[in-house]
């Protein structure tokens, strides 16, 4: 039975590849004869290549977008992907057009808005019958879990049963189990998935799965984030780790720091309109301020004024400071749209510009939260090394709810793996998210802040199983 159901999933993932590599191509052709056509009624002679030119950048930003990552995105996120992909690509070829050509400008906008439709179009569809097909011939195995103390097993198995496409746990063991009986479990499903257990024994775990020859998976402590970008050192015939201490050099940060000049004044100035009538909705609904200033923690735990379009009642924190949940009765009807649209988070262009903020890094805490959470994750300070960003890693990867163990994950990746292509990608990434209501959802009514322990996050993620 087991042999017949790996060849039914190699089966299944053969076909998988297949069908995605053809529709790849026969899309492809598509859109090159769509373009060609449309480049033609605008470039004349030149189409050729500034056809190829165009599919280049379709693709580019596609792939900036993870629209045809399907082993690791959800559907929802494939079709944002590729929309936007369309959209970006044709308004920004569109608007070079209209440099370089004598073409009026309603003929360039008339020939890119029907490419920005049937690309978006059949790009979703080819979305959703890959990831259909994904599903079906998906590598999907029998894992154990090897839980550690405090964890609750049903509750993980639940959950991971739920939203995980890669292994489906059929069995939860305490890892302080003989040997002998944990290595007869290893042999006994085709994946293993270690939970929150110390390290000596996550070790020892690891090399049996290895010598079994199963997949493992685990969850990352913030150490493994170090050993991930430890540069490999010979001393004679010894090898080294040598641990990067996180900052950014000296060329970076003037790189980065020229960066968010660059884009803060361009998007302020796109997007001063947009400013304009969500300062006077806000004016208009209760007469109070349009603009919210809120102390934040930065970099080297310098605290700044941040700036936010104001989406609750004057008086919200008179009981002091708190996230904000998701049904907050605090929040205004304007509020509330501009939450979802992350519009009330414009202002920190101002913020940037002066140098407080980046346009991209970990979001800035206030330093009661700085506190709190350090207490807890002592590495969580560590966060204060670069610049806090008005959108990042966590906030992409994340949601508004995801909690502070998580966060520094996500936080610390980007910031020891810190690139300006890096930042580029996550930029196009945060234009997919502006529209995913989940990454501005608060956290659940009742709390302060994120934090809870993994029991508490388990027993709310069994309790409310439409969050993910």
């Amino acid at each position: 039975m087991k042999a017949a159901g790996m060849k039914e999933m190699r089966n299944g993932q053969n076909i998988f590849r297949a069908v995605k590599l053809l529709t790849g191509g026969m899309l492809l052709v598509l859109y090159f004869t769509a373009a060609a056509w449309a480049m033609r009624q605008l470039w004349g002679s030149r189409y050729l290549p500034v056809t190829v030119l165009y599919i280049v950048l379709l693709e580019g930003a596609w792939l900036m977008l993870e629209a045809g990552n399907t082993e690791q995105r959800r559907l929802l996120d494939l079709v944002y992907g590729q929309f936007f992909g369309a959209v970006c690509a044709n308004l920004f070829f569109g608007a070079l057009m209209c440099t370089v050509t004598a073409c009026s400008l309603w003929e360039i906008i008339r020939e890119f808005l029907l490419l920005a439709v049937l690309e978006a179009a059949t790009g979703i569809l080819r979305a959703v019958l890959l990831f259909g097909l994904y599903l079906r011939g998906r590598p999907f195995k029998e894992a154990l879990f090897l839980y550690g103390d405090g964890e609750d097993p049903e509750g993980t198995r639940e959950y991971n049963n739920r939203i995980n496409r890669y292994f489906s746990i059929v069995k939860a063991v305490h890892y302080s189990e003989r040997e002998e009986a944990l290595a007869g479990y290893i042999d006994r499903y085709g994946a293993v998935y270690l939970g929150d257990i110390p390290y000596e024994d996550r070790n020892r775990i690891m090399r049996m799965c290895i010598r079994h020859d199963k997949d493992c998976y685990s969850i990352p402590k913030v150490s493994d984030i170090y050993i991930q970008n430890a540069g490999i050192l010979r001393l004679y015939d010894k090898v080294l780790f040598k641990y990067r201490q996180g900052d950014l050099t000296a060329e970076q940060k003037f790189v980065k720091r020229a960066e968010d000049i660059l884009l803060s004044l361009i998007l302020m100035l796109i997007l001063s309109p947009v400013m304009a009538l969500t300062a006077l909705l806000i004016r208009l609904e209760d007469g109070g301020p349009a603009l919210y200033r809120q102390k934040r923690v930065t970099r080297g735990g310098k605290e700044f004024d941040m700036l936010k379009f104001r989406s609750m009642h004057v008086d919200a924190e008179k009981d002091g400071p708190r996230l904000a949940s998701k049904n907050d009765a605090r929040v205004t009807r304007v509020g509330r749209v501009i939450r979802n649209l992350h519009f009330d988070e414009l202002p920190q262009l101002l913020n940037v510009l002066r140098g407080d903020m980046s346009m991209v890094g970990p979001r800035p805490e206030r330093r009661e939260f700085v506190e709190e959470y350090s207490r807890i994750i002592p590495e969580f300070t560590e966060r204060l090394k670069v610049r806090g960003g008005l959108t990042g890693y966590a906030q992409i990867y994340g949601k508004y709810s995801t909690g502070p163990e998580d966060k520094i994950k996500y936080d610390l990746i980007y910031i020891y793996n810190y690139s300006l292509w890096l930042d580029i990608r996550l930029l196009f990434l945060t234009v997919r998210i502006l529209f995913q209501k989940e990454n501005s959802e608060g956290v659940e009514d009742g709390m302060r802040s994120a934090a809870a322990g993994p029991r508490d996050r388990d027993e709310k993620r069994r309790n409310d199983p439409g969050r993910e």
